[in-house]
């Protein structure tokens, strides 16, 4: 004889994200993101949402995988994929993308020959100070030159990196006890470790006619990937 025995078992939904948390990517890379489940009965639906109103236009969504081709900077954030049965509670795994990026370099002098009246003289401290945006913060590094020429820190050339009491984003070259020999071109160079974004130059020109009236101390000018501008 045959016996059939009917269950109604059922079990609340489980996934799990074969990807790492955070992810790192370069802007235009193509991007995916793996959910699978590892329980509940019945079988759950899986859905994505993102932390930014709506999932990207340009998204695809496969079973549980969703593709994001040629990324961009407007596009990082949380992305959770949610399981569901109508079982329990919904089960919910996230990760977050971070699109490396490198923008808005500026600089700034001590003492500040545009907006004080202290002008900058021989024999004293100058702070050259080199700050930019970036993405994520952690892979920033700074590297400085002068005249072309690697510089590194001394006893009178002293590179500050990590002060505490500086922004973020910020490297500081104090030159102590100016003399006539360091006039020349100072460049901060800004980079991201994880490589692929081009890196930030910034000019700054110190020439031996700072003490005249009405002469710029220094010339500037930042070079980026697509972008060349300069303020004298």
């Amino acid at each position: 004889s045959i016996i059939f025995r009917l269950t109604n078992k059922t079990a609340s939904p489980s996934i799990k994200l074969l990807v790492e948390d955070p992810i790192v990517v370069n802007p235009g890379q193509t991007v995916s993101l793996v959910c699978i489940t590892t329980g509940g009965e019945p079988s759950p639906t899986l859905t994505w949402v993102s932390s930014i109103e709506s999932l990207p236009q340009r998204s695809v969504v496969k079973g549980g995988t969703l593709t994001l081709p040629a990324i961009t900077s407007d596009e990082a954030g949380v992305y959770s994929c949610l399981a569901s049965n109508n079982v329990g509670n919904p089960a919910k795994k996230s990760t977050t993308i971070v699109v490396r990026a490198l923008k808005k370099g500026r600089f700034w002098i001590t003492p500040d020959p545009y907006h004080n009246d202290d002008n900058i003289q021989i024999g004293r401290e100058v702070k050259i100070s080199c700050q930019v945006e970036a993405t994520p913060s952690e892979e920033l590094t700074f590297s400085w030159l002068k005249n072309g020429r690697a510089l590194r820190s001394s006893e009178r050339m002293v590179i500050t990196q990590t002060d505490p009491d500086i922004s973020p984003g910020t490297t500081n070259l104090d030159i102590i006890d100016l003399k006539f020999t360091d006039f020349g071109t100072y460049t901060c160079v800004a980079a991201l470790k994880g490589g692929g974004i081009p890196e930030i130059s910034i000019d700054v020109n110190i020439s031996s006619t700072t003490g005249e009236p009405h002469t710029p101390l220094c010339h500037r000018r930042i070079y980026t990937s697509d972008s060349c501008g300069s303020i004298s």
